[in-house]
């Protein structure tokens, strides 16, 4: 039996606290599917925290949470303008589904521990 040479280092403190904000700013976004106005602060605390995160895996995620937030504020307003001749309403829903995708994927990669991939991207 050959011996592994595999070894898992542990997280910096720099590290642990940006995923603990990582976990904030992807709760407040959840959450603002039934608050709405907790993304506004969810962010705030990711143009706050991403100087942080530099050089750690949760960088990516302050970045798609910030990109999520202007996007989807971009798309509601083109909705909301467009509900005036009734096209905005489908536009709406697919804004919602595009949300929550935006939403569940940082999740799903903050239990897995890695980065967000192109968090520059649309989904």
């Amino acid at each position: 039996m050959q011996p592994s040479f595999t070894q898992t280092w542990p997280a910096s403190p720099r590290s642990d606290r940006a995923r603990r904000w990582a976990w904030i700013v992807h709760i407040l976004f959840i959450a603002s599917f039934f608050f709405g106005i907790t993304s506004i602060p969810g962010v705030i605390v990711a143009y706050l925290k991403r100087g942080d995160a530099v050089g750690t895996i949760y960088e990516s995620h302050f970045i798609y949470a910030i990109r999520t937030f202007w996007l989807g504020l971009l798309g509601a307003i083109v909705a909301g303008l467009l509900c005036l001749v009734m096209i905005g309403y489908v536009l709406l829903g697919l804004l919602f589904v595009w949300w929550l995708v935006r939403v569940i994927r940082p999740i799903v990669a903050l239990v897995d521990e890695s980065p967000m991939r192109n968090p520059r991207g649309w989904f």
